[in-house]
């Protein structure tokens, strides 16, 4: 019985500062809507700009929650596709770059460009090379959310002490079994470091994706536009929540992939 009751109270422990921050910002969330001017319609009382919490859900009816819907399995599968293509490109330009410092240097200052060059000047050149539709949104994503994920590949693989080199090189080692035997072994803590910013990063791209290419089916950027430019403030706040939820679920099952697969051995 106080081994149930110490594991209830350390369950208690953890769950009650996120629930405090939760509440803080439920709080200023009534401020803000409370104490900007003319944020409710003078007829119906509606909120026109930042609805309170008890008023998220007005004005939402079956078409809408069926647009809200079709939007959210659009951004869904562009930021799923997006995602694990940068894991490829990452981990792919990691381990190239650990490999060839003169690849490294070639590369390096390329990747550092893309990275902080706005999505905005890059659109007139993905909408001549792929198109302004799901190919589009699949590069912006791939672009914002790659960079993480090569960057810890690389710090990881170059992070492997000499010492477990010199014991593969004194076993003659082929390249192959050093890389899946220690090197990625090794810098798995690192890529995953990276796969959990990438995962946030991922979304994002989608979303901002959305903005940039209107052909096809519309997301959830484009939904956020039109429901802000209709006045739609409740809808809007539940499309943007449903991005931030989307967001949490990618980082949340990437936490629960290093538990399970560097957690065991692997003491941060």
């Amino acid at each position: 019985m106080k081994h149930v009751h110490s594991r209830t109270a350390e369950r208690v422990r953890k769950v009650r500062p996120p629930l405090c921050v939760l509440l803080v910002v439920v709080a200023g969330w009534y401020v803000l809507a409370y104490s900007l001017d003319n944020n409710f319609a003078s007829g119906d009382g509606s909120a026109l700009i930042v609805p309170p919490p008890h008023q998220l859900f007005v004005g939402l009816n079956d078409a809408t929650i069926d647009r809200i819907a079709a939007a959210t399995w659009i951004s869904l599968t562009t930021a799923l596709a997006g995602f694990l293509l940068a894991i490829v490109v990452g981990v792919a330009l990691g381990v190239s770059m650990a490999f060839s410092r003169s690849l490294e240097s070639a590369l390096w200052p390329w990747l550092i460009a893309i990275q902080v060059t706005p999505i905005i000047v890059l659109t007139p050149i993905i909408i001549r090379v792929v198109g302004a539709s799901f190919g589009a949104r699949l590069t912006v994503t791939v672009l914002i959310a790659f960079f993480p994920i090569a960057s810890n590949t690389l710090f990881g693989m170059r992070s492997v002490s000499s010492a477990l080199h010199d014991v593969f090189t004194l076993a003659r080692a082929s390249r192959w079994q050093r890389l899946t035997r220690l090197q990625l072994p090794a810098a798995s803590p690192a890529i995953f470091a990276g796969l959990r910013v990438s995962a946030g990063l991922a979304v994002i791209g989608a979303i901002v994706g959305d903005f940039f290419f209107t052909r096809g089916t519309p997301g959830l950027g484009r939904l956020i536009t039109f429901f802000f430019q209709d006045t739609r403030s409740g809808p809007m706040f539940v499309t943007a929540l449903i991005a931030a939820f989307i967001g949490l679920g990618f980082f949340v099952v990437v936490s629960m992939l290093r538990r399970l697969l560097v957690s065991p051995w692997h003491r941060p």
